[in-house]
Order: structure tokens, then sequence, then C-alpha cells
């Protein structure tokens, strides 16, 4: 193998690959993809753009920005003349420029919908985690906030040069209850999230003898997060669902504790909750955020006093508005579950945009249509056709996506913050791969009678808010990290726009959309 420098063009690299045999070839585009990464400007001029995302929701007049050492530093008007020698230069031809997307529920670790441990399968997972931050790149996400995350993976994931800059809440559980439950009973007191697990009294005998009751105070979990670099707060109230039913939820007096000790650390908390016992529970803790729709009904541990659905849902969303909860609907999860039995699903052009050909190879043989299997096991339809379950499975999926819908419509009539999240992935489901699936979200809000402009405040400026980010990202203004999309049309105006990126721009560094597609990765 030819030794590699930054010498190196990408003319050159994409020589090597094509010649190399494979083994060899994972390691070099790596390397290449550094070389591409390395030999980006450090200050950009960026000529005749529209500039969509200041102080003002409208599109400014045509405007030249430059970039320096990662930040906006000057906006002028474009028939100034800018002075000064720059890197690069690009002409934005009168497209419009925004803000990067921020995607506030993503679960970055893992491939999606692999759980093998199959040694042959090693180059393609590799491949496709080298494509899942450009995905989220592709599709115009700069920023993401993995809600149950890993500091030590997310330092990993932020060193990639092409993928969207990730901040992490750390998820706070009870013993037994979700998600721990799902490690067993002993496993789930010695992996490292168990450092943030609560003492919960209402289980005192199911300790182990290493744990330390004052470690797992809420002020003591809540300090550790705060210590090891989490944003925020995850807690969760799940009764369950599959195999695991009847799990227990933290009290009341819990959260609420949890939640005291959080505003101390000027850290959200965010709920996991989908269901009226979640949203009261909500209401009665006071977190900052919802971090799912309302996908049923009546789903609780106990019955509630309160009167169920619908007639109680109107109530609900003025109490969510009075009392200052965010809700992000995540409905496209809903939808993704459903298309896992669409057998045109891998037919869509965006699919091939965001996973890499030989995972979509496999997630089409035995072994990567396992999900899929067990779900087609909840439909008995004798001597059906791919299509006839996939039909069937929409029928299913009926109910919970018009409570889901009407529960977000109403909040939107009465004004409740709706923040953009898409939970990326749910569970093991390929239909809900980085990038596309906050790209079907988008779709799923418009459809809930949102509009363009609350769309796109929701997905930039709103999230940083709520991430306490909005100093450094979320509008394009001097002074800001420079993560930048250029649109070659208005995203106020025209929901195509965010199909028609142009450039994508990471702290200052512009990559061409096309060089972020899965298209563009080597075959193994």
């Amino acid at each position: 193998m030819l030794p590699l420098s930054l010498a190196v063009t990408r003319r050159q690299c994409r020589h090597l690959l094509a010649h190399i045999a494979s083994p060899v070839r994972n390691v070099t585009f790596a390397v290449c993809s550094l070389i591409s990464f390395a030999s980006h400007a450090d200050s950009v001029l960026i000529k005749n753009v529209h500039i969509v995302g200041g102080k003002q929701l409208s599109a400014s007049v045509l405007s030249d920005v430059v970039l320096r050492d990662g930040k906006i530093d000057k906006i002028t008007p474009a028939n100034k003349l800018v002075q000064g020698k720059f890197d690069q230069t690009i002409d934005g031809q009168r497209q419009f420029l925004t803000p990067g997307l921020i995607d506030s529920h993503v679960h970055l670790d893992g491939v999606p919908g692999y759980t093998g441990k199959t040694a042959e399968d090693a180059p393609m997972l590799q491949q496709a985690r080298e494509q899942m931050p450009r995905s989220y790149a592709y599709f115009g996400f700069t920023t993401v906030l993995d809600l149950t995350g890993d500091p030590d993976f997310i330092r990993q994931w932020n060193q990639h040069p092409a993928g969207p800059q990730a901040f992490y809440c750390v998820p706070v559980s009870i013993p037994n209850g979700y998600p721990a439950v799902w490690l067993g009973k002993e496993l789930q007191f010695q992996v490292p999230a168990s450092k943030v697990m609560l003492y919960d009294p209402a289980q005192p005998d199911v300790y182990p003898a290493h744990f330390k009751k004052e470690e797992h105070s809420p002020a003591a979990v809540v300090a550790l997060a705060k210590q090891i670099g989490a944003s925020c707060i995850k807690v969760f109230y799940e009764t369950g669902f599959g195999p695991q039913k009847n799990l227990p939820v933290p009290s009341v007096e819990l959260i609420k504790a949890v939640v005291e000790q959080a505003k101390r650390q000027q850290m959200p908390v965010y709920l996991h909750g989908n269901s009226q016992a979640a949203y009261e529970f909500a209401l009665k803790t006071g977190i900052d955020t919802l971090v799912h729709g309302m996908w049923h009904e009546t789903k609780q541990i106990e019955p509630l006093s309160t009167p169920s659905l619908p007639s109680r849902l109107p109530q609900i969303a003025k109490e969510i508005k009075q009392a200052g909860i965010a809700v992000q609907p995540t409905m496209q999860v809903l939808y993704g579950e459903q298309e896992e039995m669409n057998p045109a699903f891998f037919e869509q052009t965006m699919v091939a945009e965001a996973i890499p050909a030989d995972l979509i190879t496999w997630y089409q043989s035995a072994a990567g249509a396992w999900m899929k299997n067990m779900l087609a096991e909840q439909v008995e339809i004798p001597n059906s056709t791919p299509e006839a379950h996939y039909q069937a499975f929409k029928t299913m999926y009926q109910k919970p996506l018009a409570v889901v819908r009407n529960m977000t419509a109403q909040l939107h009539r009465e004004g409740a913050t709706l923040q953009f999240g898409s939970d990326t992935p749910s569970g093991p489901f390929y239909t809900q791969f980085p990038g596309m699936n906050g790209r079907w979200e988008m779709d799923r809000w418009l459809e809930a009678g949102m509009s363009l402009a609350e769309l796109f405040s929701s997905m930039t400026i709103a999230n940083a808010r709520a991430l306490k980010l909005e100093d450094r990202i979320g509008s394009v203004e001097v002074g800001k990290q420079a993560d930048l999309l250029l649109m070659k049309s208005n995203p106020l105006k025209n929901m195509k726009a965010y199909d028609q990126i142009s450039h994508v721009i990471l702290r200052g560094k512009a990559f061409e959309r096309s060089s972020l597609s899965a298209r563009r990765l080597p075959a193994l």
C-alpha cells in the first residue's frame, strides 16, 4: 500500500479506493475522509446569499458571510466588497443560508436493526458507523442530543470530521423499571449506567450489598451527571411493553426531587412517557420536556381518578401549556414501526442516500429481516402476501397514529411548546435510520398542522434555546458557531428546501451535500 500524507489529493484517494484490496480499503477510506476534512478551508467567504434564521424569521437582502476559525466572523450586504484573502469562496448564487438543524432526540450508539456478533459482518458494520454521522449531516442536522448517552462514546462521536456535534443526557432510572429491566435483575447493577440509578424507597430490598444509598440520591445522581459533562437528565414513566409489563415507575416525590436538583445545576429534565398516565405524571413532577407524543389512551399502571381520553385531552393540553412543559411528538416512530413491513421500503430514493448499499443488502437477507419477521407474527393472515401484511399493519397502527396526531394538534392549538426530536432510532428498526428518520418527522409535523415557520424555528433557535446553547448555535449571527446550510429554496416557503441542500457547513468546514451521501461510500 502506498503511504498516505496530507499531500494526497481527493482524486488520488478515489484511485486508491478503486484499486486496493477490501481488507485495506476501510482503513484507506477513513484516512481519505480525514484528508478531505483537513483540506477544507479555515476561512470561507460565502457570497450572494439570503440569510434565513437571524433575529427575524424572514429572508434577508443578498448578503456576504465570512467564516473564520469555525465561527461566523462577518455579515455584510452583498454589494459591499469584503476585504481579505480566503481559503475558500463559495458563490451562493442567491441561495438561502440557514442555521444547521438540531435533532433533540436521538440514540447514537449501535447500528439500527443489528443485534448479532457475526465476525464476517464487521466490515459492513464499520462502514455503517462511518456513514451514520454523515447521514445526519446529509439531511441537514448539525447538532444532535442523545437522550441516553455515554460520555466516552459521545467524545468518540464528536471526533468524526463530517457529522453533527453531539450532546447527551444521563438516563436516570430505578431498579427493575424501564429501561434497566431489559438488562436483568443482576446486570442492571453492574453496568456503568448503574452509577446514576436512583435509590427507590419503594424497593428497599432489591439492592446489592455494594449499592450505597447515599450515592444514589437525587442530589448525588444529578451532581454526578453534571460532573461527567451531561447537558440534561432523562427520567422514565413506562409501565412496559412486549414481554416486559407492569413495571415499577418512580414516585412523584422522587422525580420532583430530581427536577429540583437539576434546576440547581441548570440541567433540563426530559421524561420518557407516551400515555395519558405519563402526561399526568409530567404535570405533577414539573419536568421540562415530554419526549414522546401521546401514543396510548389507557396504558397505565392503575386507574386514574381523572376522566380518560378523549374528554380529558383538551384539558391536558391546556395544563401542559400552562405548566410550560414542552412536548416532542415523535410521530415518525410509529410510522417507522409500520414501515418495517413495507415490501417497497428500500425502493425509496432517500433510503439509498442514508444507508450504505451493503447494509441495505443485509437488511433484506434472512438474518437482517429478523425484526420484520417477528412483527409479522403479530398479525395472522393465512397465505398472505408481503403487501397484505403491510396493509394489516397499517390498519393496526391507525388508532395510535390518530391519538398522537389528535393530541399534537390539540397542543398546537393551545400554543404549547412543540420541540423537534425524532427518536432515531426508537428500537431495532432499519426504517428509522439516522438523518432520513428526522426528515420524515418533518413531514409528520406539517401533516399535524404546524406551519413551515414553526417547523423551522423548532429545529433551529427554539431547540438551541431548550439546550441552553442559543448563544452558540441556532441562528445566523456574528460570533456564533458556523453550523450552517445552503439551500436552493427558502425553507419558510417551501418544504422541498430540505431536499435541496447544496452545502452543509460543520464548524466552519464546508461540505458539498452529495459528498455526504451513502452512495459515495465505496463498496466492501
